[in-house]
């Protein structure tokens, strides 16, 4: 089972340019940089990944939930075409309407709210930003006992990833994937109008999605599943890298034996930052979507 989300790796055009607008705009802290590991990129079966360059932020919370960028010389933006596989990441904060004025003349893009997300009191409230690297980012407020699955709020005025989004054709196979091969609890489906999304869809702006919420253990993340139209394509990877965009989302877990899973190469035990010699392996979801399983030191 799937026990917390400990990384969202990001592929970027140019490392510098991402890793200055995230502290300076967002107040998170470079905790590292230097250069992705030949070991690491071998666990991965990205040979090519090897040497490039590379930067792990965290939260000013000093939440242990990080955002890895990774200089792969070109960016997947969130455009016409969408491609399947993980989309946008969702990050706590504690006032959206600040921040949105933060973001004027930034490199950060609004392209959504700020709004509440329902009609109702204590309702999460919420902005949708386009980031430096075209990455989306969703920053959201909640309110003690404002969220149905019953998430804590920000503990600094912007905080850590507590929701990552995957999309793909097929939401039963993906709902079937993390209830029945990770462990997780499964809601029932919602529809939702997006037009935001079903404008990189290629689709009517009244066309509807259905999205599936998986929850982790505890009250701190969760992973949203959407159905995306037939006609959205699978992510094209260059052989020996990882997946352009949004690359890969690393999650903490007990024990990889505890899961039957193809992975991408064997587990394998990493003596780099961020790892403490626990071992590692990826996966791939039914969306395409990359899962990095990194055993727990405890």
């Amino acid at each position: 089972m799937l026990q917390q989300i400990k990384m969202v790796t990001y592929s970027v055009a140019d490392l510098r340019s991402n890793v200055d607008a995230w502290q300076e705009y967002l107040d998170y802290k470079l905790i590292h940089e230097g250069a992705v590991d030949a070991q690491l990129a071998a666990a991965w079966n990205t040979p090519t990944a090897a040497g490039k360059p590379m930067a792990i932020l965290q939260p000013a919370s000093e939440e242990t939930v990080w955002l890895r960028f990774i200089e792969t010389g070109h960016n997947l933006p969130f455009q016409y075409p969408l491609y399947q596989g993980w989309n946008a990441t969702e990050i706590l904060v504690q006032d959206p309407d600040e921040l949105a004025a933060r973001f004027r003349n930034s490199p950060f893009r609004l392209i959504g709210g700020p709004h509440d997300l329902y009609p109702r009191k204590k309702s999460p409230r919420a902005i949708q930003v386009i980031g430096p690297g075209g990455e989306l980012l969703y920053f959201s407020r909640l309110l003690p006992g404002g969220s149905k699955y019953g998430l804590k709020g920000a503990k600094s005025f912007v905080d850590r990833t507590f929701n990552v989004i995957s999309g793909g054709t097929d939401l039963a196979a993906m709902s079937s994937f993390y209830q029945e091969r990770l462990g997780l609890r499964t809601y029932d489906p919602i529809t939702f109008s997006i037009p935001m999304l079903a404008n990189v869809c290629g689709v009517a702006p009244s066309t509807p999605f259905n999205l599936q919420i998986a929850k982790i253990a505890g009250r701190r993340f969760i992973i949203e599943l959407d159905e995306y139209p037939q006609n959205v394509a699978q992510r094209p990877i260059e052989s020996g890298m990882l997946p352009p965009g949004m690359s890969m989302v690393s999650f903490v877990v007990e024990s990889l034996d505890a899961f039957q899973l193809p992975w991408n190469s064997p587990p394998e035990a990493i003596n780099c930052f961020g790892y403490a010699k626990q071992r590692t392996a990826v996966t791939r979801g039914a969306a395409g979507e990359w899962l990095e399983l990194i055993e727990s030191a405890d």
